[in-house]
């Protein structure tokens, strides 16, 4: 396959089009990323050429836009920005990449800003979008419950929305929470909303997870940026139901946030806590050093640091090297007994229902994208060193699940990391002080009280579906 067209390299394309029949050739429209006053800085490119090779053209022609992208009565496009995902480069990635590529498709915001294509006003002249700016924590969740809300009933029952959301892993819990129905359901939901994400988050762990099998594919792909990789799946995917777990929590768990007057205020956040008795997640459950992790790197006393808090916190909780008091149990397909995890204290307790938590962070190599199957991977007190250790492995290709090692001095039993497919999992804390008390769904933090459990189990129903790579459910 050829490593340019042009001037461009091939990583960078992100499609290429037919241009009309009194000009031939293509347009090859191509993302440019770079770093400009330490800023990112993104660039959607258009060059014209007489030929492409077929390899290239099979793999990105985009002869038409696809029908889940255009806008009619039943069906209603949004684009929805997350301005606090990541290092807040969502809207600077709107602006420069994602609003000139929909243009030239022919598609208007409702602010306005028509296409420029001649050729695709023509064929897609009433395709508008609706566009999402978030303005704090709430407003994606406020968003996802609008999709019910704002419709008659009748119409709520019939509309189709397709959400391209410019986030991170944060931005979808956020939209399965608020779109999922309250227990005992509602007649009047819509059907499963269907997401193309573009990931602009810190981790992206569901992206990378859906999109490692492409990348090892070869081709146009091995060498794309994510950004580039959301985008060719934005005009070539298909839909595919997303498999979510349910998280239920003891009576007297509180949501853990921290609420700022904007971001420049960070390191002068306060906490603030509801009361929550269940989340829903596609992601990950944890307890132990990953949810204390996610949630120290967010308190003010860390947020004035940037992006180096979570290095700073990881080394933290190593020297310390903190034992988790609490009772594990499991269940497995076609069981209802719970079985304990035979050990008192514990380092590191992670649900999942996906192989990566970062593009090179493999927490679950037996996992494939959208299988449905919950995995544990678990393992007890063994010290700072031995947790390094585990986790440097798990970024060499998921190694870390086949460890395993003697106690003290070698003359103690084998210990290993656990690593078992469960049909649920509950985590029950016994610890005194409320620090060692939190639990992640997929990125939020849950504080429970001494002697309370979060019970994690998956669920029948998918409340969004998500727009993935054709090769993934071929």
């Amino acid at each position: 396959m050829e490593s340019k067209i042009g001037s461009i390299k091939t990583e960078e394309v992100v499609f290429i089009r037919k241009r009309t029949e009194n000009s031939g050739g293509y347009d090859v429209f191509s993302l440019e990323e770079n770093v400009e006053d330490g800023c990112p800085a993104f660039k959607l490119a258009r060059i014209q050429t007489a030929d492409v090779t077929p390899d290239l053209l099979n793999a990105l022609l985009v002869e038409q836009v696809p029908e889940y992208l255009r806008s009619s009565p039943s069906r209603k496009l949004h684009v929805l920005v997350s301005t606090g995902a990541g290092t807040g480069r969502a809207l600077a990635f709107y602006e420069a990449a994602l609003r000139p590529l929909l243009d030239a498709l022919g598609f208007a915001s409702s602010e306005g800003g028509n296409g420029t294509s001649a050729q695709a006003e023509c064929d897609n002249r009433d395709n508008r979008y609706n566009l999402v700016i978030t303005k704090d924590a709430q407003s994606i969740r406020r968003f996802a419950q609008d999709l019910n809300e704002d419709a008659p009933e009748q119409d709520a029952i019939e509309t189709d929305h397709t959400v391209i959301l410019l986030s991170g892993d944060g931005g979808i819990v956020e939209l399965l929470n608020g779109k999922a129905p309250t227990d005992g359901g509602s007649k009047t939901q819509t059907r499963a909303p269907l997401v193309a994400v573009l990931p602009l988050g810190t981790g992206n762990a569901l992206f990378s997870s859906l999109h490692k099998p492409v990348k090892a594919a070869g081709g146009p792909a091995a060498c794309s940026s994510g950004l580039v990789q959301g985008l060719r799946t934005l005009l070539r995917g298909t839909a595919a139901p997303l498999p979510s777990f349910r998280a239920a929590f003891s009576p007297g768990s509180r949501l853990i946030t921290y609420m700022t007057a904007n971001s420049e205020e960070a390191d002068k956040a306060e906490e603030d806590a509801d009361a929550v008795s269940h989340l829903r997640g596609a992601i990950v459950a944890s307890y132990g050093f990953h949810s204390q992790l996610v949630w120290e790197s967010d308190t003010p006393a860390y947020r004035a640091h940037g992006a180096k808090r979570f290095g700073m916190v990881a080394q933290e909780l190593l020297r310390e090297s903190h034992a988790y008091s609490a009772e594990v149990e499991i269940t497995r397909s076609g069981e209802k007994e719970w079985e304990r995890v035979e050990r008192d204290r514990h380092a590191y307790v992670l649900a999942t229902l996906v192989s990566n938590l970062e593009e090179t962070f493999t927490i679950s190599p037996a996992s494939r994208p959208l299988d449905g199957r919950l995995r544990l991977v678990h393992f007890g007190d063994v010290g700072g060193e031995r947790t390094m250790d585990i986790m440097t492995r798990a970024y060499d290709g998921g190694k870390h699940v086949d460890m395993r090692w003697t106690g003290e001095g070698g003359g103690g039993p084998e210990e290993r990391v656990g690593y078992d497919e469960i049909a649920g999992v509950r985590v029950t804390t016994l610890e005194r002080d409320p620090r060692w008390r939190k639990v992640c769904v997929d990125g939020t933090i849950v504080e429970i009280p001494q002697g309370g459990s979060m019970t994690v189990t998956m669920e029948e129903e998918a409340h969004l579906r998500i727009l993935v790579n054709r090769s993934i459910v071929s």
